[in-house]
């Protein structure tokens, strides 16, 4: 059933954006080790550690909770290839492998092949899929971090504003897909923790939207840094290419 695929997947992309938008500050580009001058500054360390994270191959964890409603995303990815894999589950289960020129997607309930095939040349640059792909890019509400303060042990607490993170994002289509993600907000200011490891790599970050539906308690893990992953595309006896629908949409 492809049709219910599109938009599920846009809302799982457009969380995942906001959750882990982008900044331009520098901070959370592919950083060099951590500087005593970086952790002494936890605002600076705190919008570099995402970028840190991904210097090598990683794992990104993300659950997102809203009511009696949960959104968990479990992904591996490559940064110096960009290949990355993503299973989700919302609660039915999609599956996502990204490669260098493509992007295979799968949901179980399927009266096809299993995986649908998308030339990511086709891809809108400004569309929600586009926009989701780019992990070392992302940054979320971290693009608006405007306080921490150390809590001990590599933790921090700290407030973002999510107006100054829509502002940071470096292109209009990152700015709209994060006005939208943040347009539920009762109050911009979101507090948040979050923790570093010695290297300054960001490997936990949870934050609760206040909405007007009730709160969204977000969660962001990252692990397993260096760690060999394989990611390789679904086999072509196992795939069937993206309809014009789909292409419309994204």
């Amino acid at each position: 059933m492809r049709r219910s695929l599109t938009p599920l997947l846009a809302v799982c992309l457009t969380a995942l954006l906001a959750a882990c938008g982008t900044t331009t500050d520098g901070g959370t580009g592919p950083a060099g080790p951590a500087s005593a001058s970086t952790a002494a500054d936890p605002v600076d360390a705190i919008r570099q550690g995402l970028g840190r994270s991904l210097e090598k191959t990683a794992k990104m964890d993300v659950t997102i909770k809203a009511g009696e409603q949960t959104i968990t995303m479990r992904s591996a990815i490559e940064p110096a290839t960009g290949a990355m894999m993503l299973d989700m589950t919302t609660p039915d289960p999609v599956s996502m492998v990204l490669t260098a020129d493509a992007l295979y997607l799968k949901q179980d309930e399927s009266d096809g092949k299993p995986w649908v095939k998308l030339d990511r040349k086709r891809l809108r640059p400004d569309g929600p899929l586009a926009q989701g792909l780019d992990v070392r890019a992302q940054a979320g509400i971290l693009g608006g971090v405007e306080s921490a303060e150390s809590a001990g042990d590599g933790r921090y607490t700290g407030v973002a504003d999510a107006d100054k993170a829509v502002a940071a994002a470096s292109t209009e289509g990152e700015r709209t897909t994060l006005r939208t993600a943040f347009k539920v907000l009762k109050n911009k200011s979101v507090p948040f923790e979050a923790t570093l490891d010695p290297e300054g790599r960001l490997t936990r970050l949870t934050y609760t939207f206040d909405t007007a539906a009730g709160a969204i308690e977000n969660e962001m893990t990252m692990h397993s840094f260096g760690e060999p992953v394989r990611i390789t595309a679904p086999k072509a006896s196992d795939t069937e290419d993206a309809s014009a629908e789909m292409y419309r949409f994204f």
